[in-house]
Formats: structure tokens, sequence, C-alpha cells
């Protein structure tokens, strides 16, 4: 076998590899989502944030996401649940897009989770308009 013939099967298998890491773990997807718990007087519930939404917002912590819910007033985000995936293990998943409105008592904290976060898909999208 030739010096280029084994690139070429090489590079063919790191893109595979690749491929797989990407499908298999969407945390290294492009469209990673950051989730947060608000906390309401009422309730406490996760939201997800993607990496363009928390760009827009000029960062990517929990003060970020609190300062632009304040100054705009209202936050379109989706809201996320602890559920159980295909193969039956437990995710983060996208339920339904939700609006938070700006609220003196309502604070934003970081979620740190062992569990994979599911990326908001155009199905689930399309599921949320029905």
């Amino acid at each position: 076998m030739s010096a280029r013939s084994r690139q070429v099967v090489l590079a063919i298998g790191l893109v595979g590899l690749l491929a797989d890491a990407v499908a298999s773990h969407p945390a290294f997807a492009v469209n990673r989502v950051t989730l947060f718990k608000v906390v309401t007087p009422q309730k406490e519930i996760v939201i997800g944030l993607t990496k363009a939404e928390l760009a827009a917002m000029r960062g990517k912590t929990a003060d970020a996401v609190t300062k632009s819910l304040n100054d705009t007033g209202e936050l379109q985000a989706w809201q996320y649940e602890t559920k159980a995936g295909v193969s039956g293990v437990l995710e983060e998943a996208p339920i339904r897009k939700i609006a938070l409105v700006a609220d003196p008592a309502t604070r934003i904290e970081p979620y740190l989770t062992g569990l994979t976060i599911r990326p908001v898909t155009d199905e689930i999208m399309i599921e949320a308009i029905r």
C-alpha cells in the first residue's frame, strides 16, 4: 500500500470518528444548548439557550441572561425537562417554547447536569408549532 493510499484511508477513518462523536455527543454539535434554572416564587424551571442566542445576549453566564431579560422585558427560550431518550437513558430534552417576563422576584442560575442535553432540532420546532 502506498503512502498516499494510507493517508486517504486514515482521513476517511478520522472523518468517520468525528461524525460519530458529533452524532453521539450533542455537546460537540454546533447547535449546542446551555441550560439555566429559572427560579420564581411559584416554581423552578430549566431553560435552554443556544450558542447563537447567548451570543446575541453578549454573554454566556446567568448574569448575562438576567440582564438581557431585564433590558428587553421578555425572553423566549426552550423549556427543558429530564426524560428517557430513545434508548431509555435519561437526558435533558426540550419540551416547549416559552416566554419569560421580567420580574424582580425571578432569579436565573446556572444549571449543571451530568445528563446528555438534546439540542433543539427542526422536528421539535415543528411539534411545538402544532
